[in-house]
């Protein structure tokens, strides 16, 4: 183990030998740091998002590569480091897992760009990518990424990298995920440098949890042979895929724990769900699919383009969805809802057609118009409403006619008048944390 002397002695040599005559760049917010210098911390002076002296998360924009041949690494999450290469944030490819644009954070430049980077070249494709404060493809302005340390590559880089940290190798992409124990495979969910929404993390998950639990008690006491029909979570409006992402990220890992515990190989072969994210933006595939599959998901989600205008599209979406069976590959199965949420994605249309919904098969004969959704299934809204029943809206967006009232979705949800079908588990009042702005949390489950 070397001295602290010994490595304040390291991280001077570093900087005369990697670090640019200008070590911060004042118009953009950043500065170049020693890997020292970004364990000890950021003291963000305009983010409520970091705390003093918190250690700011990493993108590490060098190749899979190189990253698998050596990198950052720690034993345990913090500090965060995510490995997002360059070409794959510039295509568009990996670029929905950068954070939010209010939350700061570092990046490590590969040492093919470092020398481009240093002198703030107009033709460095990392400042374009993070501090243009214009959209290259459609020229509207934008608030630039909100870097504020910058870590150059060099050849003595590693050096210190084995004085300060520990650092392992691993496999690319959705190998990272996924470790064997014995004869069962395990799952964890990548490190990710964005958050769901609240509903979906404190509200939906547990749920969906609480279900994963009921079925490999269940499918424990069924014979192996049994054919296994997954069920289906529906996200409405799901554009970049974020949520699915974490819904089916974070199931996976706890279906795959649970099965662990049984020690239950052949259980482990049949994942119960399958994420549908639904979307009628012809672009909303091109960036869900990259996501999901990058993250270890991909053979238990889909994308659906659809107008969720017309009912009878949705009716067939929710009662007739297949897709290839995880055991068969050469065989489709279909599918039964278990879930359907929608975040800060409004069509009252369609929620009224989602509540009216009925449990029993027979009845469809004489309402063909009519959703079928059995018994169990859950509901989930996060979307803008007034806090109170008497409050106003003072915010420009989104406009007073798509923010809920505040019983709105309860009414709707909880109307008897035809019998009880809903039973309301959550109806709960946040702050969306950006701008002040009031959130519904609302979650009801089919009874009938």
């Amino acid at each position: 183990m070397r001295s602290q002397a010994t490595l304040e002695i390291m991280d001077r040599k570093r900087k005369r030998d990697v670090m640019p005559a200008s070590a911060s760049s004042p118009s953009h917010g950043y500065e170049i740091v020693t890997i020292n210098k970004w364990l000890h911390g950021w003291s963000s002076k305009i983010s409520s998002t970091t705390k003093a002296n918190d250690i700011l998360p990493l993108v590490d924009l060098r190749s899979y590569d190189e990253f698998n041949k050596t990198h950052l690494h720690t034993d345990d999450a913090t500090p965060l480091i995510v490995n997002l290469p360059l070409e794959t944030l510039i295509s568009g490819e990996r670029s929905c897992e950068l954070p939010p644009r209010h939350v700061e954070f570092a990046i490590l430049v590969p040492i093919s760009c470092t020398e481009l980077f240093s002198s703030r070249n107009s033709q460095c494709s990392i400042h374009n990518l993070f501090f243009a404060s214009k959209s290259s493809a459609t020229q509207q302005s934008r608030k630039p990424w909100l870097v504020r340390q910058v870590i150059l590559e060099s050849e003595d880089l590693w050096n210190e990298e084995r004085v300060l940290l520990n650092y392992i190798q691993m496999k690319r992409n959705t190998d990272v995920s996924c470790e064997s124990k014995g004869s069962v495979i395990s799952f964890r969910p990548l490190p990710r440098l964005w958050k769901p929404d609240p509903l979906v993390s404190s509200g939906i998950l547990p749920l969906l949890k609480d279900w994963i639990r009921k079925q490999c008690n269940t499918s424990s006491r069924k014979d192996n042979n049994h054919q296994h029909t997954p069920w289906t979570v529906f996200d409405l409006g799901s554009g970049a895929g974020r949520d699915v992402c974490y819904l089916a990220e974070e199931v996976k890992a706890f279906y795959h724990s649970s099965m662990l515990q049984q020690q239950s190989n052949e259980q482990n072969k049949h994942f119960p769900l399958h994420f549908v994210g639904v979307d009628h933006h012809r672009g909303s595939a091109k960036r869900c699919e990259p996501l999901w599959r990058n993250r270890g998901i991909g053979d238990i989600t889909s994308s659906h383009l659809l107008n969720l205008n017309k009912m009878d599209l949705v009716n067939d979406c929710f009662m007739n969805t297949s897709f290839i069976n995880q055991t068969t590959t050469n065989e489709k199965s279909k599918s039964k809802p278990l879930c359907i949420y929608a975040i800060r994605f409004l069509n009252r249309k369609l929620l009224s057609h989602i509540a009216s919904s009925t449990s029993s098969i027979e009845s469809m004969d004489h309402e063909p118009s009519s959703l079928y959704l059995p018994i169990g299934t859950i509901m989930a809204i996060s979307h803008f409403c007034k806090p109170t029943k008497t409050a106003d809206w003072s915010f420009d967006h989104p406009k007073v006619s798509n923010v809920l009232e505040r019983d709105e979705l309860n009414t709707l949800f909880g109307n008897k008048t035809d019998g009880e079908k809903w039973s309301i588990l959550m109806d709960d009042i946040c702050s969306d944390g950006d701008h002040g702005r009031t959130l519904i949390q609302f979650i009801a489950r089919k009874i009938a």
